[in-house]
């Protein structure tokens, strides 16, 4: 009869999961590392976003922007200039045909 009450109390009832002490702290240790692996993140994110942007050299997107098109109105200025020195007649380009030795490269 003990052995009917022993196997009987054994069987989870329907909907329920029994844990025993093992399975429960191995889960409590996850939690807590979670938990911690979580805040880690979250204050590394938080605290360092700049000075790992900065070290990345992604730091400050509209300056680098900036930047950018800087060089770019500086570029359009200089074709300019070359545009206008072509058109006066001051600088003729010449078209030649290619040496043997280079077309062979």
């Amino acid at each position: 009869m003990k052995d009917e009450m022993t196997s009987s109390q054994t069987q989870a009832k329907p909907g329920k999961v029994r844990l025993d002490g093992y399975t429960r702290g191995c889960l409590t240790v996850i939690a807590v590392l979670l938990t911690v692996l979580i805040l880690g993140l979250w204050s590394d994110m938080s605290f360092s976003r700049s000075a790992r942007a900065a070290e990345d050299g992604f730091g400050d997107s509209s300056a680098i922007r900036k930047d950018m098109l800087k060089a770019q109105e500086q570029t359009n200025v200089k074709l300019d200039d070359l545009m206008k020195l072509l058109k006066s007649g001051e600088v003729k380009v010449q078209v030649s045909a290619p040496d043997d030795a280079s077309a062979k490269k």
